[in-house]
């Protein structure tokens, strides 16, 4: 076993390191973690509009509740592309080393991507065809518009660190105050952007696609939804995660730039659905991860916590048990990554690998056969607790669900927490 970690660490450590240091991946991943508050405010509104229980719907629906519960969505969650294209170029900008110009540069990617969604929106009424043509179609603001979004909070920063390294600025002389030295600073760079982004639009315009957004969404949705929706993908994802945990590296920040950029366009693809009160399209989304995957943290934990709290006959890991239970319920794994340790630990490394990836298989085969409901896209904050996660994701179902996973982890654990508990009970013994 020492010389298998030892090869799988030599092969793999180099891979974690570069990729937990690549800037655009830390950037992605920073970005959408600004997102977070708009997120899951915007899905909790979704689901106080449109929460299935009969008595429920008839309440607000006697008022206006359900009216002013929908408002929220619409400017949070359905324009998501519009926050996360700020919040990317804005982290993309501190990262690649320009972060006085940071907030500017998000403004400036904002608006490079406003400049490629064409005005005109058309309707029906009565039958009659009835154009806009000073309206912003929002179709590209939210979901649809991520990809376009992270692309576009990559590039925009690293074009404008192209004209501040080769100092195509407009200087100012040295008696002028920083901050408007720095706005005039700004302006060559952005001019050009602009134009060139206006210039790409017009390109576009004359193509079979019509504008940037089509295409990128066209070419990258496919490709994209079919590696998010194959589970084994999520799989690996899992596997990765919990490897990296072995060798003491946050397997977390290296595997969710993958999962937001995989799983973020298709939970807010079920969010919507779910507010429109139609059938939710991706069996995979964000809130899998943790709701399914890491109930407990990364290695789906929470199993061994309560074995821990309940079953250990040596003191250390009783004491142990007892500080990490109530943690572990809610998603924080570090007393027992760090307390057990998890960590170089090769008698659990067979169970921290596979249990997690026992528990999502298992869940999504019962959601592809409809023993338990699709998730709704609710994103789930962390130090949510088991069962109340379920809850908002998908109801009582995947709250009871979540108990049923809790106990497989258990039995995943146990019989390897036994080896460990029954060498701590005999140094305390001796």
């Amino acid at each position: 076993m020492e010389r298998f970690t030892e090869r799988l660490g030599n092969l793999l450590l180099p891979l974690a390191q570069k990729l937990s240091e690549n800037r655009y991946l830390k950037s992605i991943s920073s970005g959408f973690s600004a997102c977070l508050p708009v997120v899951i405010v915007g899905a909790l509104f979704t689901l106080l509009a449109n929460l299935n229980l009969g008595f429920y719907q008839a309440a607000i629906g006697a008022t206006p509740l359900k009216e002013i519960f929908g408002f929220v969505p619409k400017i949070t969650t359905d324009m998501l592309a519009l926050y996360a294209v700020y919040s990317i170029s804005r982290s993309t900008a501190e990262n690649i080393g320009i972060e006085k110009q940071a907030n500017s540069i998000g403004l400036l990617t904002l608006a490079a991507f406003l400049v490629m969604i064409p005005l005109g929106v058309t309707g029906t009424k009565d039958d009659i065809s009835i154009t806009v043509a000073a309206a912003l179609s929002t179709s590209y603001l939210g979901a649809a518009g991520l990809f376009t979004a992270m692309l576009f909070g990559l590039l925009v920063p690293v074009i404008y660190k192209f004209f501040i390294d080769k100092k195509i600025l407009i200087r100012m002389p040295d008696s002028v105050p920083p901050q408007i030295a720095t706005s005039f600073q700004g302006i060559l760079p952005s001019f050009c952007i602009l134009l060139a982004f206006a210039l790409v639009r017009f390109v576009f315009s004359l193509t079979s696609y019509g504008d940037i957004n089509t295409c990128i969404y066209t070419l990258l949705k496919a490709p994209l939804a079919a590696l998010g929706a194959n589970p084994f993908t999520m799989i690996v994802l899992i596997m990765m995660c919990s490897i990296m945990w072995f060798f003491g590296l946050h397997g977390g920040l290296i595997v969710m730039p993958f999962i937001n950029m995989l799983y973020m366009p298709l939970a807010m693809e079920n969010l919507t659905a779910y507010g429109a009160g139609a059938e939710l399209p991706n069996i995979i989304v964000k809130s899998a991860w943790s709701g399914f995957a890491s109930l407990g943290g990364a290695g789906g934990t929470a199993g061994l916590c309560i074995v821990m709290c309940f079953l250990a006959k040596s003191q250390r890991y009783k004491a142990l048990g007892k500080l990490a239970l109530p943690s572990g319920i809610c998603g924080i794994n570090e007393p027992i990554t760090f307390g057990l340790p998890m960590v170089l630990n090769t008698i659990m490394l067979i169970p921290l690998i596979f249990t997690p990836i026992i528990t999502f298989t298992l869940s999504y085969l019962m959601t592809s056969i409809g023993v338990i409901p699709v998730m709704n896209g609710m994103e789930i904050p962390l130090g949510t607790p088991i069962v109340l996660s379920g809850m908002l994701c998908g109801g009582w179902k995947l709250a009871l669900w979540q108990v049923f996973l809790v106990i497989i982890q258990t039995a995943c654990y146990f019989p390897f927490f036994k080896i460990l508990d029954n060498q701590a009970l005999d140094e305390e013994k001796g």
